[in-house]
C-alpha cells in the first residue's frame, strides 16, 4: 500500500493550523480567569483624607456595587476627636470619574481656648467659655476621582458644610463682648454654612 506524498504534504498545513488554533484556545482559556480576577472590582479598603474645616480622617471603605461606596471612621481637627460616616455615588464607572458625596460627623467636647493663642489673644476669663465645645456637621460635595477601577484612588471634593456648634457656658464670651458683667446666658448654639474642601486617597485590599 502506498500513499501519495503530495497528498500528505497538503494535509500537513491543515493539521498544523488545527494545532495552532487548539493551542490558542487553551491559552485563552487559561488566561481568561486571571484577566477576570484582575478586572474584578475591589470592595474593601481604607480612606485617608485631609481638608477644611473638618480636619483629618481615616475611614473603613466598603463598595457594595460599582456605583456606591460607604465609609465610616474617626476624625481629628487637632483640638478634638470625632467620628463620621459618608456615602459616595459614582455615576460613571471609569478610571477618571465624577462623584457625589454626603457626609455627617460629630466632634466630641473639647477645649478650644487654643484658638485664642492662634489669633494672638491673651488668655482671659473668655477662654473659660471655650471648654467642652461640641459640634455636628453635614457636608454635601462634588468630586473628581482618579483610579476608580484600581486598587489606589486619588480624589478631590469641594462643597458646602452645615455646622451646628454648641458652647455650654457662653457667659464669659458674652460679657467680654458686651462689656456688661451682669449679662448671663444658657448654652449657646451656633449654626453656619461654610465652604468645604477635601483631598485624599483610598487603598483597596480586597
Amino acid at each position: 500500500m502506498t500513499m501519495d506524498s503530495s497528498s500528505l504534504r497538503r494535509r500537513h498545513p491543515s493539521l498544523l493550523s488545527s494545532g495552532i488554533a487548539l493551542g490558542c484556545l487553551a491559552v485563552l482559556g487559561t488566561a481568561t480567569p486571571a484577566l477576570a480576577q484582575d478586572d474584578a472590582p475591589h470592595r474593601v479598603g481604607l480612606l485617608l483624607d485631609a481638608g477644611a474645616p473638618h480636619g483629618i480622617g481615616l475611614s473603613a471603605v466598603v463598595r457594595p456595587t460599582n456605583w456606591l461606596r460607604l465609609q465610616a471612621g474617626p476624625t481629628t481637627n487637632t483640638l478634638s476627636i470625632g467620628v463620621r460616616g459618608g456615602v459616595t455615588l459614582l455615576p460613571i464607572d471609569t478610571f477618571i470619574a465624577p462623584t457625589l458625596n454626603v457626609e455627617a460627623g460629630h466632634y466630641f467636647g473639647s477645649e478650644y481656648s487654643e484658638v485664642l493663642d492662634w489669633l494672638g489673644r491673651e488668655p482671659s476669663s473668655t477662654s473659660e467659655a471655650i471648654r467642652d465645645v461640641t459640634y455636628n456637621y453635614v457636608t454635601g460635595s462634588v468630586g473628581l476621582e482618579v483610579g476608580t477601577k484600581s486598587r489606589f484612588n486619588f480624589f478631590l471634593n469641594v462643597g458646602l458644610s452645615y455646622v451646628a456648634l454648641t458652647v455650654p457656658e457662653p457667659t464669659p464670651l458674652i460679657q467680654d463682648a458686651s462689656g456688661d458683667d451682669s449679662v448671663t446666658s444658657g448654652p449657646l448654639h451656633l449654626r453656619a454654612t461654610i465652604p468645604s474642601v477635601k483631598l485624599g486617597f483610598i487603598v483597596y485590599f480586597f
